[in-house]
């Protein structure tokens, strides 16, 4: 196990980094891994039905992303501000915590005006150097969701060098129903399709939900060498009654549990009994999973592949244990697999 940032980068070609969404949305690659003895089989991602039998159990991340990133333009000023909406901190008075570019140009005081709308904000507080606290100002009669579903555009990570693209919209949603409130989309639960998800359900496999709005830290990199000094930001997550039932039974059952992605993974891990075991509960988290942490609830993994020194990697690492997550990584790189969003998977049981 390594507490260390270095030991996590690796060379990742902008080749293999997906830049469009598959289509259709299940024709991605599989590579999965045993956790006992690190042994690799390559599959596609309409293979998963096949790991998972009856009373199994998936846990998903039922939060949507929603159309946060605001395009605008400073009082007195003709030069473009970006707004990204990170987190809703008084749903009463439209105050929001953002992160702006120019950050070095948006000082408390000024007003953001957003293109070919009525709405603007007003800038009350500096919250770290590129973030702030924006107070919209919503014109009589009009409606502040409607506001964002018009003007708003779905924050694509930063690795997606291209424009927005119409697909985009559907492409980046998951075909579950959920709760908007994500900045960026649980990548995970992407490829999964109507289609496939009943196939494991005739199986007997069950699927339940849990709630994590990713936020903040999609967009910030670790910055220290020693895993133990860093701090992820807080976000809102939640855990079912129902689900946690299901999770316990299947456990004590001996049936396989899976996470689906890394946010369910944290969010999982931030409601734990006494005993280790899941609980429910509604709480903000500020959960970092690196090794050499324990996980306790879920038997088996499937994420995206992640960039070098990324706290996805670090806790697939973490719940996987560092040889074979860095085996993992190195034979997908070889055999020319897809990072990203938009790319192949990994399974880990």
């Amino acid at each position: 196990m390594s507490s260390r940032l270095s030991d996590y980068a690796f060379d990742l070609p902008e080749s293999q980094i997906a830049q469009y969404p598959p289509e259709p949305r299940d024709r991605v690659r599989l590579l999965v891994i045993r956790k006992d003895t690190g042994e690799i089989s390559h599959h596609h991602f309409t293979d998963l039905p096949q790991f998972f039998d009856e009373d199994d159990v998936v846990i998903y991340n039922q939060s949507l992303p929603f159309p946060c990133r605001l395009w605008g333009y400073k009082e007195k000023s003709t030069s473009e501000v970006e707004v990204l909406l990170m987190r809703e901190l008084d749903p009463e008075s439209h105050l929001w915590n953002a992160i702006v570019e120019p950050a070095r140009k948006i000082r408390v005081g000024n007003k953001i005006y957003f293109k070919d709308s009525k709405f603007s904000a007003e800038v009350v507080d500096n919250t770290t150097s590129r973030e702030r606290a924006l107070r919209f100002i919503v014109p009589p009669g009009e409606s502040f969701k409607l506001f964002i579903d018009t003007y708003g555009e779905m924050a694509l990570p930063s690795y997606i060098k291209r424009p927005h693209h119409p697909k985009d919209y559907t492409a980046y949603l998951p075909v579950w129903p959920g709760i908007p409130g994500s900045v960026q989309v649980p990548d995970a639960s992407l490829p999964f399709t109507k289609l496939l998800i009943r196939e494991m359900e005739v199986k007997g496999v069950v699927f339940v939900p849990i709630t994590l709005h990713t936020g903040a830290p999609n967009f910030r990199s670790i910055e220290v060498e020693d895993l133990n000094k860093f701090s992820m930001d807080a976000e809102y997550a939640e855990v079912p009654a129902e689900t946690a039932e299901r999770v316990r039974a299947a456990r004590k059952a001996g049936r396989r549990v899976l996470a689906v992605g890394v946010s369910v993974l944290r969010a999982v891990e931030s409601h734990l009994t006494a005993y280790n075991e899941l609980r429910a509960g509604a709480d903000w988290t500020i959960k970092f999973i690196f090794p050499p942490t324990k996980v306790y609830v879920p038997t088996a993994l499937l994420t995206q592949f992640h960039r070098p020194k990324s706290p996805g990697y670090i806790a697939t690492a973490s719940f996987v244990g560092y040889p074979i997550a860095r085996k993992a990584y190195e034979t997908a790189l070889a055999e020319g697999y897809q990072w990203g969003c938009y790319g192949d998977m990994l399974l880990i049981l």
